[in-house]
């Protein structure tokens, strides 16, 4: 069957209607960048250590973690954990610190900063081979992990109703 421009084809929907807004980025946005960039010099910490435990304790690649009898299992496992963790958690703090800039430049980047500053807290606790020895840096991430996630909220809404 053949519409013509009359009839309302299958499964039409209306324009939404929607309003548009412009966004002036400050030159305050660049904190943030500077916090991504300081997440990313965690990560890279924690890489050096996983490479620094895989010569100390002859973990060789491809293996992820340490084979199951390996006489160094745990300590050469908690230094990779470590930096597995913060790999995994990294690119939701980047997108939230970028996200959040656009509204709260100095607080994203201020609390990505004390995050990174956590990381690192964390990799040097649990790479020491005692995992108990991670929660003062999960810590220190959470405080700044935990509201960036909040002010996500806050962002949207003032960026909605802007």
């Amino acid at each position: 069957t053949s519409y013509s421009s009359t009839r309302t084809p299958p499964l039409y929907l209306p324009p939404a209607t929607h309003r548009t807004m412009s966004i002036t980025i400050s030159n305050e946005f660049g904190y943030a960048a500077y916090a991504v960039g300081a997440g990313l010099l965690a990560c890279t910490y924690g890489a050096f250590v996983v490479v620094s435990a895989r010569k100390k304790y002859d973990v060789q690649y491809p293996n992820l973690y340490a084979p199951e009898s390996h006489k160094k299992k745990k300590e050469f496992d908690c230094a990779q954990r470590a930096h597995q963790n913060t790999l995994e958690a990294f690119p939701a703090v980047a997108v939230s610190v970028v996200i959040n800039a656009l509204a709260y430049p100095r607080a994203s980047a201020i609390l990505g900063g004390i995050w990174a500053l956590g990381r690192v807290l964390y990799i040097r606790g649990y790479s020491s081979g005692d995992p108990d020895k991670r929660m003062t840096g999960g810590m220190v991430s959470h405080l700044g992990d935990l509201p960036l996630m909040i002010m996500l909220f806050f962002t949207g809404y003032k960026l909605t109703n802007a």
